[in-house]
């Protein structure tokens, strides 16, 4: 039985109108400072990259604008129409390539899609079939994303650092982990407010979160496999 959020995302509706609907107004600046983010940890000039749960593609095409060779996997067929990077519909729980047929992974904006039981099975096929490291986001639960947690459609869950670090520990091929954090105000709020107002207050925004693991909204990590 799919999911809330995995029936959202196979509305072709929802996919044709899913960049316009996030990435206009404020949406640009905080699209900016996620494609920022995610290339200060990720060099992909010549590395084959697995973007788990692309969507659109937004970040399998600024990855291979900067010379990687991108597949994108996502369990959407509708959402996979709208990218232009190769991509494979299918399971995130069980990927359908060979062990270590890429030197990084990615996904973003997923994983509180997954149920808690799920997690460590994730970890555990995404290191099978990665060689350096994955690269993904977490939502924290004590955070401002917990006050509109409950009208979002997906039916997302919100994971703390504790409970994903102990997940870590019990993965066999995760060798080292490290945290960074971002964005206070959670990405809803910054995607509905007009472009003018947002540069500024993610400016402050970004000061503030530094470090902050209690009050970021959202947490980057980089996970490296034996």
């Amino acid at each position: 039985m799919l999911k809330k959020g995995q029936k959202w995302y196979k509305i072709e509706d929802v996919a044709e109108k899913y960049e316009d609907s996030r990435f206009t107004g404020g949406g640009k600046i905080l699209d900016k400072k996620e494609r920022e983010t995610l290339l200060s940890l990720v060099d992909p000039k010549d590395k084959k990259i697995l973007d788990i749960a692309t969507g659109t593609g937004r970040f399998a095409e600024l990855l291979s604008e900067n010379g990687a060779e991108v597949i994108g996997l996502d369990a959407s067929r509708e959402m996979l129409l709208q990218s232009e990077i190769g991509s494979v519909q299918g399971d995130a729980l069980s990927l359908p390539f060979k062990d270590e047929s890429f030197d990084v992974s990615i996904s973003m904006r997923f994983l509180h899609l997954l149920d808690p039981s799920d997690i460590d099975d994730f970890i555990s096929e995404v290191g099978r079939v990665t060689k350096e490291k994955f690269v993904f986001e977490s939502l924290h639960p004590l955070s401002l994303r917990m006050l509109y947690q409950w009208a979002l459609p997906q039916g997302s869950r919100l994971y703390s650092n504790s409970f994903l670090k102990e997940i870590f520990h019990e993965v066999s091929v995760v060798k080292k982990v490290k945290s960074h954090e971002r964005f206070i105000i959670p990405y809803g709020i910054y995607q509905s407010l007009p472009l003018d107002l947002t540069e500024e207050i993610m400016e402050l925004d970004e000061k503030t979160a530094e470090d902050q693991e209690w009050l970021a909204s959202t947490i980057y990590w980089e996970v490296f496999f034996e």
